[in-house]
């Protein structure tokens, strides 16, 4: 059992800060951030507990995102690299599009079939480039489809890669057994397509970030989320939450499971949590699927 996680299982520990992944863990797809959750959060902070969503979704989706989750408070965007306080950009890690340029090379000496898309670092207004054919799932994204040496701007917040070929799972294995973490971090968050940061940039580094500026200590972190993009915060804070449908590799890696995002995990899990707290839920709430006397992770 790592050191910094021990504190995080005695009886009676309770975080103090709640670092949550926002699609599929803190919002459901069926409805949104719902008013619970948000009396969750409220409650929260009331107590003096930040609640920061740590999210891949790019700084170009600020507004989408602000609309959902509110206006305030702290938020971690682009897979780690980017935090905002209110709208105020405190904090952004890029790559030069000459580092994403030669792992890219890399990557199609490997793979033949495949595709890119990039996240401008520097210009969030512009629109997402993808090259022809990038299958991209979000009608909501402003995207342009361009040929693939024009994909890649002069600082990169992060890229993707498609291919038909490989699983996804498959894919992100074997790109990382050419690209190491000290030349960039590579994952996926479960929706077909491979994301490539900096080197070290990831959610753990971006709540990291903020635990730093704060003062607050990784063993008194709690976090939620249910994507491979999530392991390296599942790592580093004291106590990790997997969602009970979550990929295979993050209830693997979870301190504990909750029931799933659109069964208000989190708020149920708050509640278990926090003897005094009494959730705004429907009626009727699934157990928590607690692990932690399962040993270390």
């Amino acid at each position: 059992m790592h050191r910094h996680k021990k504190p995080a299982r005695e009886p009676g520990w309770q975080p103090k800060l709640v670092a949550t992944d926002l699609d599929g863990t803190y919002i459901c797809h069926g409805h949104g951030l719902s008013p619970g959750h948000r009396h969750t959060r409220d409650w929260l902070e009331s107590h003096g507990i930040p609640v920061v969503p740590v999210t891949g979704r790019g700084p170009r989706l600020l507004d989408l995102t602000r609309a959902e989750i509110g206006e305030g408070g702290l938020l971690i965007m682009g897979q780690g690299g980017i935090v905002y306080d209110g709208r105020t950009l405190i904090h952004r890690a890029a790559m030069s599009g000459e580092l994403a340029m030669s792992i890219l090379d890399q990557v199609r000496e490997h793979v033949d079939d495949v595709r890119i898309g990039a996240e401008d670092g520097a210009d969030f207004s512009e629109p997402l480039r993808l090259q022809h054919g990038f299958v991209w799932p979000y009608s909501m994204d402003e995207s342009v489809s361009v040929d693939a040496d024009d994909v890649i701007a002069p600082e990169v917040l992060k890229v993707f890669v498609e291919s038909q070929t490989y699983p996804i799972d498959d894919l992100v294995a074997l790109i990382k057994s050419f690209v190491p973490e000290d030349v960039a971090y590579v994952t996926h968050s479960g929706i077909g397509f491979v994301e490539i940061s900096p080197p070290y940039v990831s959610k753990a580094a971006g709540v990291k970030y903020i635990c730093d500026r704060f003062g607050i200590a990784h063993e008194d972190v709690l976090c939620f989320g249910d994507m491979p993009n999530d392991l390296p915060m599942f790592e580093w804070s004291g106590r990790a939450v997997a969602m009970a449908d979550a990929h295979p590799d993050v209830l693997a890696a979870a301190d504990d499971v909750a029931p799933a995002a659109c069964d208000h995990g989190i708020s149920r899990y708050i509640a278990q949590l926090f003897p005094g707290y009494r959730p705004a839920l429907p009626a009727g709430p699934p157990p928590v699927l607690h692990r932690l006397d399962r040993g270390a992770s």
